[in-house]
């Protein structure tokens, strides 16, 4: 057990010259043991004195300008796909960079267009010859010969980013002035060799710094812009901007092929994280990040051999350092730093793999756009909070901390009240857990995608996200599938498996239930990968002989030998997509008498209508709404299934979600101590420590009534939002 003293501090609190007394208050106030500087501020000679830990931030491939603006050849590179043109006569003249921004982008003059672009008809999705189209550099144009009229054409092009994306987010978003800051590529061997001798350089320049935040270390996440500085394509855990030619020959030597412009722009989907992966993206990615871990653990080598400890954000360009693979232990990192909004982002960090320590860092970041005048940072960061600590119940976290501008927050007094209420609230956490884990219900849950581990607690998009006004345009909302968001606060032990998994090992006998949720065409639902007959065999063997399957939206969706859902027959049901018309239904009448159905209560929410219709007699409709299944059970050999429409996040649909799970686990008979059945209440207990936990999630008063592990009843009285220490 981790020893935790009630009295250390464990808040890394950001600072900003001008406000040392602030921080020097709010450092007593709102417990906390480490300063850091925050991107566009630096940190206070005063400060470095005190007795406490110093995070420095370091962004290597910004750090030095001078040579990025000397090295135009360094600079971060990528695909891009010009907007499609259609021929009305028999050439035509593109111009690549219309309608992307020209203060972010450059067409690339180092990448000869002969060898390393593409002219794609995307009316018969053919390769042009090169002979057949011609790039004027002057005028910055492709003319393209032989056209054929009402054919769309497209040039796949190689741009230079001469504007780095999170200089450029804080220049108009935050209205940050100076120069327009570059990033560097340090696959180029020399780039890397300047990028070592300037680190240490850092590294001695820093003696104060106990901890070297590594914001990044080679890439950032795809964000691409348009014509009026808007961004157009996001894509947090893709690939897209790590191309260059060099890397793409090392890459042909080091995989025995060579990969393709289309490979990269995808026909306009980029590869998208919500796409299932093709097998050469996902070598594509193993490539880099086999450069990055070594990159990085040079790195942290040298901030180690310091003297020093390091972290890392997993935030902007985490790009080839995801946690849960297992090559990023490699890398030696001591810290690991995650934005954490909900908590589905507090499980991606706390779940991973590994010795380090975990780090949130708290929304709202203190930027303009939240603290303004006339709006109220409390309501953002509540709602945060009680979603966190439902989800900090299962799995231990270790650190919190924020970042910004503190004279911003500090305009807010309410909001300073606020962080010192959290602050207590996890140091009351960390003092009766001392890092331990509470105690989970019997059997393994798995979530199966086309990702898998690599994409653990990735919330997945849904089509409802493309409908909705985030109130921050900013900021991607997820929204709609949120079954992930009810999980990540319930008592289950979870892990992510692929399809691949599935091919190659099997499925685990530890794990009861599995459960796969998305839409159709989805990395998240699968897509393509049910075109496999190994894995739905392996599927119905597993639910044939005791296993559980929770089908969310869109289960098993690929159109296929008469059928939509390919395990159609394991949940008795299937998706009317205009190709059955002709089927007959089976009649539609809701259960009563069903184990699932004391559970269907006012409130829950299925989302949209499912367009799905039961196909089996021995069906159980628990809920639907008009003709379309919301909530079906069903048997099947020794085993059980579920189908849900949807699942967006509510307490009462996390309730719902929790007693579907122990059903499918066979565990419906068993007394669960310590279990809460109530929506508003999350109960967990810690063995080791002889601790109950008990959290309010909404803001009026809550009495609820819990089993004990003896079976007795023990009534718990709980206020607004309150979180309550029980010892047993």
């Amino acid at each position: 057990m981790k020893q935790v003293s009630s009295t250390k501090g464990h808040m890394t609190l950001p600072v900003e010259v001008g406000q040392e007394e602030v921080v020097l208050d709010l450092y007593q106030r709102w417990q906390a043991d480490a300063l850091r500087d925050s991107d566009g501020t630096t940190m206070p000679e005063s400060l470095t004195k005190q007795d406490s830990d110093i995070y420095s931030v370091v962004c290597l491939v910004r750090a030095d300008q001078q040579f990025a603006n000397q090295h135009p050849e360094y600079l971060h590179r990528k695909y891009l796909m010009s907007f499609p043109v259609t021929a009305m006569a028999e050439t035509l003249v593109i111009q690549p960079l219309d309608g992307y921004s020209k203060d972010k982008y450059e067409l690339d003059d180092d990448s000869d267009p002969k060898c390393w672009w593409e002219v794609h008809n995307r009316t018969t999705n053919t390769v042009i010859d090169v002979s057949l189209w011609e790039f004027d550099a002057a005028t910055q144009q492709v003319l393209i010969k032989q056209t054929q009229p009402y054919h769309e054409y497209t040039v796949t092009f190689m741009a230079r980013q001469v504007w780095d994306s999170v200089s450029m987010y804080n220049a108009l978003t935050n209205d940050w002035k100076g120069p327009r800051i570059k990033s560097l590529d340090p696959y180029h061997p020399e780039c890397r060799a300047h990028l070592i001798k300037h680190f240490a350089q850092w590294l001695d320049e820093h003696p104060n710094t106990t901890v070297v935040r590594f914001t990044t270390f080679a890439f950032l996440f795809v964000i691409d812009t348009g014509e009026q500085n808007q961004d157009i394509y996001r894509d947090w855990t893709g690939y897209g901007e790590t191309v260059s030619p060099r890397a793409l020959e090392d890459f042909e030597k080091r995989f025995g092929y060579a990969l393709t412009p289309e490979d990269f722009v995808d026909a306009g989907y980029y590869n998208g994280t919500y796409k299932a992966p093709s097998k050469r993206y996902q070598d594509w990615m193993t490539f880099v990040q086999e450069f990055i871990v070594d990159f990085a653990a040079e790195l942290v080598a040298m901030a180690h051999k310091a003297g020093k400890k390091s972290a890392m954000f997993q935030g902007d360009h985490w790009i080839g350092t995801e946690p849960f693979l297992e090559s990023y232990q490699n890398i030696g990192l001591d810290i690991n730093i995650g934005a954490v909004e909900d908590g589905v982002a507090l499980r991606r960090l706390t779940d991973s793999m590994g010795e380090q320590t975990r780090e949130a860092r708290f929304y709202p970041y203190f930027f303009p756009d939240v603290f303004r005048e006339g709006n109220d940072p409390v309501v953002e960061s509540m709602s945060n909070w009680v979603k966190i600590r439902r989800a900090m119940l299962q799995k231990p976290l270790d650190r919190i901390g924020y970042g910004g501008y503190l004279s911003l927050a500090n305009k807010f007094p309410h909001f300073i009240d606020h962080v010192s209420e959290i602050s207590r609230e996890f140091g009351d956490y960390l003092q009766h857990t001392q890092g331990t884990e509470s105690q989970k219900l019997t059997g393994k849950i798995a979530v199966l995608s086309a990702w898998g581990k690599a994409r653990s607690w990735l919330q997945n998009q849904a089509r409802d996200q493309r409908f909705y006004v985030p109130p921050r345009p900013d900021v991607m909302e997820f929204v709609g599938n949120n079954l992930l968001e009810c999980l990540a606060g319930l008592p289950f032990e979870v892990e992510f498996i692929s399809f691949d998994d599935i091919i190659q090992n099997g499925i685990s006998e530890d794990i009861k239930v599995i459960i796969n949720t998305g839409d159709a065409n989805s990395a998240w639902s699968g897509g393509e990968c049910w075109d496999n007959s190994e894995v739905l065999v392996a599927l119905r063997k597993f639910v044939g002989q005791g296993g559980g399957l929770l089908g969310v939206c869109d289960p098993s969706a690929f159109q296929k030998n008469g059928r939509y859902f390919q395990l159609g027959d394991v949940f008795g049901l299937e998706k009317e997509t205009a190709l059955t018309m002709g089927r007959v239904a089976m009649p539609l009448s809701i259960a009563k008498e069903h184990y699932l159905s004391q559970f269907v209560t006012e409130g829950l929410d299925f989302g949209n209508p499912s367009y799905v219709y039961p196909q089996a007699t021995d069906i159980a409709v628990l809920a639907a709404q008009g003709q379309h299944l919301a909530l079906t059970a069903r048997n099947y050999g020794q085993g059980r299934s579920v189908y849900m429409g949807n699942l967006p996040f509510n307490m009462k649909n996390a309730r719902l979600l929790q007693q579907v799970l122990i059903w499918l686990s066979h565990n419906e008979t068993q007394q669960h101590a310590w279990l809460s059945d109530y929506p508003n209440v999350d109960v967990a207990y810690y063995p080791q420590t002889g601790m109950v936990a008990a959290v309010n999630y909404v803001s009026e008063p809550q009495q609820v009534t819990i089993s004990n592990a003896i079976g007795e009843f023990v009534n718990i009285s709980l206020e607004g939002y309150e979180w309550k220490w029980i010892s047993i």
